[in-house]
């Protein structure tokens, strides 16, 4: 299919939209100062979506294009209600206000909205996201010995950072979820103080030095061989799903936001989930992608992003080779990019390499 004609199809087949908006950082909102190159065409804003690209036999979850795999996870550790709260109603609203203070509303988009809040036994930092029953898609699994059908957004999160994990890793953790009559409520660690790494470039007033560029990557490139490590594909890695969260030690980057995730396999996919900016080259003119490409094209687009500042990344860019990188980048920085963006997915450099490459080192 010609490119022309596969971006079109990309753009009127997708069946949930999220528009890319600027997401409330956990201390204070900032005015977006970045301005687009001028001369440019206004570029169409980032959505989150779920595109078909073809109707594929068997496939037993369309929406994600995923397969559903059987899974176990073992024991929560944080509340006892958690071994039956996997099946629907069985913890109240009643429980969660007894465990929980809500407060402020931090994001909103096409997968729930996310509150500040804070545990109430010991006052830690929580942040509560509220999906709809009618926006959950789950998957049997075993859970504390009981088969459940689990929200896959849970699942993932249990899968890669669970409670017992909770500061230690480069994914923001699950602390608990409650599944009830209307809508799902998953609560998780909220680092303080941290704001999203699309907030941090206004803040920044523009691209970041190559130096802080280079440490929030090498952090992000560990967190994703984490993620991959345990079958998880997270399908949407962009500056607005990266908190960089300030510290005695410096700036942590951390992972949010599974709600376009999927269980990994080695078989590539035929429905798009995340960032249609950000979606693989392969995808728009194959019709499918693989986990591993897909995730270090997506760090190279963010990388590209923070370290330009002014003009916002998409794969169209690339593939009519109008993109161009910051002058004032190292070689080895250009290089790195350069592996991570390119359009053959064979030619493109793997996420254990990524992290041995010279320019982390």
């Amino acid at each position: 299919m010609p490119f022309a004609e596969s971006s079109q199809l990309l753009l009127e087949t997708n069946n949930r939209v999220t528009a890319r908006k600027r997401k409330a950082s956990t201390t204070q909102d900032s005015p977006r100062k970045r301005q687009r190159v001028a001369n440019e065409p206004e570029l169409k804003k980032a959505s989150t979506e779920h595109i078909p690209a073809t109707q594929t036999p068997g496939m037993t979850t369309p929406e994600r294009g995923c397969d559903v795999l059987p899974s176990s996870i073992g024991p929560l550790g944080s509340k006892q209600h958690n071994q039956c709260s996997c099946f629907r109603g069985a913890a109240s609203k009643a429980d969660f206000e007894a465990e929980y203070l809500q407060l402020n509303r931090l994001a909103e988009g096409g997968f729930g909205s996310v509150y500040a809040g804070f545990r109430k036994t010991d006052n830690f930092p929580v942040a509560i996201k509220h999906i709809r029953q009618a926006d959950v898609e789950r998957q049997p699994t075993v859970l504390n010995g009981v088969m459940c059908q689990v929200p896959i957004e849970v699942l993932l999160l249990l899968k890669v950072a669970g409670p017992e994990s909770v500061g230690r890793t480069g994914v923001v953790s699950i602390l608990d979820w409650y599944d009830l009559e209307q809508e799902v409520l998953v609560i998780m660690e909220r680092p303080v103080p941290s704001v999203d790494l699309l907030n941090y470039l206004d803040i920044n007033d523009g691209p970041l030095k190559e130096d802080m560029a280079k440490t929030i990557m090498r952090q992000l490139v560990e967190a994703a061989i984490q993620i991959h490590s345990k079958g998880v594909f997270h399908r949407d890695i962009k500056p607005e799903n990266v908190l960089i969260q300030t510290t005695s030690d410096g700036l942590r980057a951390r992972v949010i936001d599974f709600g376009c995730g999927c269980i990994s396999t080695r078989r590539p996919l035929h429905v798009f989930a995340g960032t249609t900016e950000y979606a693989p080259p392969e995808f728009d003119m194959y019709g499918s992608y693989k986990a591993g490409p897909t995730t270090v094209w997506q760090l190279g687009a963010l990388l590209y992003e923070i370290t330009d500042g002014y003009k916002q990344f998409t794969t169209t860019l690339v593939l009519r080779k109008r993109i161009k990188f910051n002058k004032e980048l190292s070689q080895d920085c250009l290089d790195f990019l350069q592996r991570c963006l390119a359009v053959n997915p064979k030619d493109r450099i793997t996420l254990e390499k990524l992290l041995l490459h010279r320019w982390l080192a």
